[in-house]
């Protein structure tokens, strides 16, 4: 692509030494929404002691550099620093080698049959819950979607209440972009990123351990013939383990000691699997703990999704062919990834000099493309600070901007993880919704704060009610 552009985009007014430092680390998502309405959808965030951040706000930037110009974009620092060489971070023919090793997993008739597992933890969760107990919605959430991955794609069981230094430290990966040190440069050595440090070493140590048990135990010729979309296999009766081989760590022990040229590194592996550790829970939680919160929030839109577990359930658990019928149960996950997106800036930077919307964009610099202003944006979505899941009709999809609703990013590299996501998100809702209803007691609206994913200032502290 030719370069005619010299003009570098604007810049939101800011002070004279630090700049955009303290507004940005005093409130992200204030700042973002200040300097697109001073500077428009492409704009410069200028930082004390780092390279300039250009923002992206709008869905046509997004078809650019997720489409159109991908090869003009790579992945940033901060990825390879968190994720080293998993999936999420890797790029070239290492990314379509690694993505074309694990896509098997999560093909559609893999992923069913994950439905009973999920439902299983879920339930194991709840008898932990009383009524009258108030509980924060987003640990919790990030504990059952812990022991739902471990379950699904490790084929091993967390009880809940155990293994806290594992859960602490699944966590701790956001602690590397915690806002006041994202802004800093990397050197600077900041509580967040001494806990970001602790948090990686120690899921190292755990997925060694993972890898070590996985290799100590002998899977039947029979079985490993199946391949990766059999489903439906079990281990040995002498195994310790009732899951399905077809995991994500017997994979990877296959891929390890196959004999064809495409083996993974020890490293390689202890990453992936750092990398499905942290991206896939902590994303689902987000969406499945903001959404308790506006079902908390929406006593209206609580009752129908009530009255449709009530027809399509009664008081059975769901199965993967009870939850293709609750579409308004669908509705509201589809509202909540909207309007708060768990991933709410997706962070690229450039391989060359690229112009956007006649703006120079410079060579080797960070550039975040705005999920959750362009998710909140009145050109696309009427009344759009709003919790309204009967938006979602076929005629508004049909007419919405491609790019306006991207809750799992777009193009060649959208989340491997999506169907398993939005499975386990209808599983927990609707499992849990059987069996309780939840109440915001605070006065106020929730406060965000973004990390890796939006989180809430102060947690979601749910008081829970039986139904």
């Amino acid at each position: 692509m030719g370069i005619v552009a010299s003009q570098l985009p604007p810049a939101p007014s800011g002070y004279p030494v630090f700049k955009h430092a303290v507004d940005f680390a005093r409130d992200p998502f204030d700042f973002v929404d200040n300097a697109t309405s001073e500077c428009g959808d492409i704009y410069r965030m200028d930082l004390p002691a780092v390279d300039d951040v250009f923002v992206l706000a709008h869905p046509d930037y997004f078809n650019q550099v997720l489409v159109a110009d991908v090869d003009a974009f790579g992945k940033t620092e901060d990825y390879r620093r968190a994720f080293g060489n998993g999936l999420l971070s890797v790029e070239g023919q290492q990314w379509r080698r690694q993505r074309e090793m694990m896509q098997p997993l999560f093909y559609r008739e893999q992923i069913k049959g994950y439905t009973e597992q999920m439902v299983a933890c879920t339930e194991r969760r709840l008898e932990q819950w009383e009524a009258g107990d108030t509980r924060d919605m987003e640990t919790e959430m990030r504990d059952l979607t812990l022991e739902i991955l471990f379950a699904t794609l490790f084929g091993r069981e967390l009880v809940p209440g155990e293994d806290q230094e594992l859960r602490d430290a699944a966590d701790g990966l956001n602690e590397w972009f915690t806002p006041s040190s994202w802004i800093l440069p990397h050197w600077i050595p900041t509580p967040a990123r001494r806990r970001f440090d602790h948090s990686k070493e120690r899921l190292r140590q755990e997925v060694r351990s993972l890898l070590a048990e996985e290799g100590s135990q002998s899977v039947s010729p029979s079985v490993v013939d199946d391949g990766v979309a059999g489903g439906g296999q079990q281990r040995p009766e002498e195994s310790s383990s009732n899951m399905d081989p077809s995991d994500l760590l017997t994979q990877l022990q296959r891929i390890r000691n196959s004999d064809d040229g495409e083996q993974l590194t020890t490293e390689e592996i202890e990453d992936q699997l750092i990398t499905m550790v942290f991206a896939g829970h902590e994303t689902t939680a987000t969406a499945l703990a903001f959404t308790w919160y506006v079902l908390a929030t929406h006593p209206d839109i609580r009752e129908r999704f009530d009255a449709e577990l009530e027809t399509v359930l009664g008081d059975h658990p769901p199965t993967y062919d009870d939850l293709q019928d609750l579409e308004f149960t669908e509705n509201i996950i589809t509202e909540a990834l909207r309007l708060y997106p768990p991933i709410h800036t997706i962070p690229r930077r450039t391989k060359s000099d690229v112009e956007v919307n006649g703006f120079r964009i410079p060579e080797d610099h960070e550039i975040h493309l705005s999920v959750i202003h362009v998710h909140r944006d009145s050109q696309f979505y009427d009344d759009p600070l709003s919790f309204r899941p009967g938006r979602w009709t076929d005629e508004f999809e049909e007419e919405l901007h491609d790019f306006a609703y991207v809750p799992f990013g777009g193009g060649r590299r959208t989340c491997i993880g999506r169907e398993f996501a939005l499975l386990e998100a209808k599983v927990v809702l609707a499992t849990i919704g059987q069996q309780f209803e939840f109440e915001w007691e605070k006065n106020r609206d929730i406060e965000l704060e973004p990390r890796v994913t939006t989180q809430s200032k102060e947690g979601i502290p749910l008081k829970l009610s039986p139904r």
